[in-house]
């Protein structure tokens, strides 16, 4: 019998059984079927580890541990809750010998049970932290929000939640995703035992007493009934136990990583037939194409594909986490792709490196944005990759601009002794790094580029320092007069180094950063770009503002050389 069938097995639920008593008369919130219902050993969504109400009532709780299958009946041998010495360490003293041996809170070998989860309190004089065992988010990985709850990512670097808070009036529950908890379980051969107490009171005491159990192979509960002799709703009821949760059936090597990982390769369109104008596809798979030393009768390795250049919009729109530099896409260190551009503007990426070097999880959006090829290949990248060339590489304003950027701040700050921009923000910082060229031409697209392009090289500029600068006699002067006053008066070309600043400056003021009216398209048509699209415009905003600060850094480091 295979493990997957011993594990539906264990899915058989037995009703409470009644020694005493019964339900019948018990208001619905009441009852244990109500509570009982969800609780299984193969959940897919959610499991409540821990749960503690919030007002100052212990009528409610949930706690859990590790425990290993062979033992899987020990833990469900008392239906109360274990008494394991874990989460806490200290010294214990074994008589009559009088032994002393520091117990690390860890595990406890009389209990069978090891630490898992829990929710420390620190007597009430710091916020309450959330302690896992460290395997669990050493595992995946894990990253915590500031909301307490925690997260990971695949190999395509996207988001899947772990650990969540949830807090409401009366309680505080801290749940784990089901099918990542019970794929830990799996790789360290574990199950997990909850133990839930849950006692609710009623208006009357139940006659006869209530005393019920539910037990199977994956559960132990017992619900009885008893007196509280108060004259305030003197009778209550107690649902107290332990359940199981299994871990997923998966073969030891499907474990390695935290999650599931694909193996698809979709076709991509490589040609089009002359003769029937019909696609021509094929797979990605390294292991199934032909390269320089092995033919396969498929398609080679290095064969060119083409995508329209919105499929990096998903990569551009996050740039905390994606990356398109030097001819290369990657997310964070978990992959990276090469990438061309030909000349119509089509993203060009080799095929077997759609299979190697992209996720599986990414394969089915770049196919979405898949094209027959058209316009030629990227003669630069043709050069380097295939003919061994030395290149200077591709044309690439972002990389020119960012630094000129940094000439420009470091040659300025030498000459007046002091910093020319304010320190920066990170999430500014992660904005303007994530600086990329257009993928549509849409004037939304170029406005957002236009913003950051404005926020980085004009708004983070110190006017306090460059009313330092030598010739600037106005001093409410803004950052462009100071400069355009420091070059005047040393002899530079303004036109030449100060218009594309006021440029870029108009472009924004007129469009994106308020109401676009005619003042926009007279600064569109001022600046020459009034006949270009929105993308063409950003693009020569870009290089001429690269240019621009290029010119000024050696315009300051002419000026500092002369006053030396």
């Amino acid at each position: 019998m295979r493990r997957v069938d011993l594990l539906f097995l264990t899915l058989v639920v037995v009703a409470m059984l009644y020694s005493s008593g019964s339900c019948d008369d018990l208001p619905e919130y009441a009852r244990p079927d109500g509570y009982l219902a969800p609780l299984t050993a193969t959940p897919t969504e959610w499991v409540t580890v821990i749960g503690k109400p919030v007002q100052d009532s212990f009528d409610w709780g949930i706690s859990s541990y590790l425990t290993r299958p062979e033992t899987r009946t020990h833990a469900l041998q008392e239906y109360t809750w274990s008494q394991a010495a874990i989460g806490a360490a200290g010294i214990s003293t074994f008589y009559p010998e009088k032994r002393t041996v520091f117990e690390e809170g860890l595990r406890d070998e009389e209990e069978h049970a090891e630490f898992f989860v829990q929710l420390r309190t620190h007597h009430g004089l710091a916020e309450p932290t959330l302690e896992f065992t460290p395997s669990f988010l050493w595992y995946f990985d894990a990253i915590p929000r500031n909301d307490g709850s925690w997260y990971y990512l695949d190999d395509a670097g996207r988001d899947h939640e772990l650990v969540r808070t949830r807090r409401s009036d009366t309680e505080l529950r801290i749940d784990i995703a089901a099918l990542p908890l019970r794929r830990y379980l799996a790789v360290r051969s574990r199950l997990l035992v909850i133990q839930h107490d849950r006692i609710t009171r009623v208006d009357h005491v139940p006659d006869p007493t209530i005393d019920s159990v539910d037990r199977s192979d994956v559960r132990s509960f017992s619900f009885h009934s008893g007196d509280l002799h108060s004259v305030d709703r003197p009778g209550f009821v107690r649902l107290v136990g332990k359940q199981i949760v299994l871990p997923i059936d998966a073969a030891p090597a499907d474990l390695a990583r935290p999650h599931t990982s694909e193996r698809r390769f979709p076709e991509f369109t490589v040609a089009i037939d002359p003769n029937t104008g019909e696609r021509i596809t094929s797979t990605c798979d390294p292991a199934k194409l032909s390269n320089y030393f092995t033919d396969r009768g498929t398609p080679h390795y290095l064969t060119r594909v083409y995508f329209r250049r919105e499929v990096l919009n998903r990569y551009t729109s996050q740039p905390s986490r994606y990356r398109i530099e030097n001819g290369r896409l990657s997310c964070l260190r978990l992959w990276g792709i090469s990438i061309g551009t030909n000349p119509d503007g089509l993203i060009e990426v080799y095929l077997g490196d759609l299979g190697r070097d992209l996720p599986a999880e990414e394969r089915d959006h770049w196919l979405s944005f898949n094209v027959p090829p058209s316009g030629g290949r990227d003669e630069g990248r043709f050069d380097r990759d295939i003919l061994g060339r030395w290149t200077e590489g591709p044309h690439d304003p972002l990389r020119r601009l960012f630094a000129a950027r940094e000439h420009f701040s470091t040659a300025l700050g030498a000459l007046l002794g002091q910093a020319v921009y304010k320190p920066w923000h990170p999430a500014d910082q992660i904005a303007f790094e994530g600086l990329h060229m257009p993928t549509s031409s849409e004037q939304h697209e170029a406005d957002t580029l236009i913003l950051l392009l404005a926020k980085g090289v004009i708004d983070y500029l110190d006017v306090k320092a460059l009313r330092r600068l030598p010739g600037v006699t106005d001093s409410k002067a803004q950052s462009i007069n100071c400069l355009e006053a420091w070059v005047t008066s040393s002899g530079g070309d303004s036109d030449t180094l100060i218009r594309p600043l006021r440029v870029l400056q108009g472009l924004r003021s007129t469009g994106p950063a308020h109401l676009r009216g005619k003042d926009w398209h007279a600064t569109l048509t001022r600046a020459g770009l009034d006949a270009l699209r929105p993308d063409e415009q950003f693009v020569q905003v870009l290089t001429l503002t690269g240019d621009a600060l290029r010119a000024l850094a050696q315009h300051a480091e002419s000026q500092h050389q002369a006053s030396q």
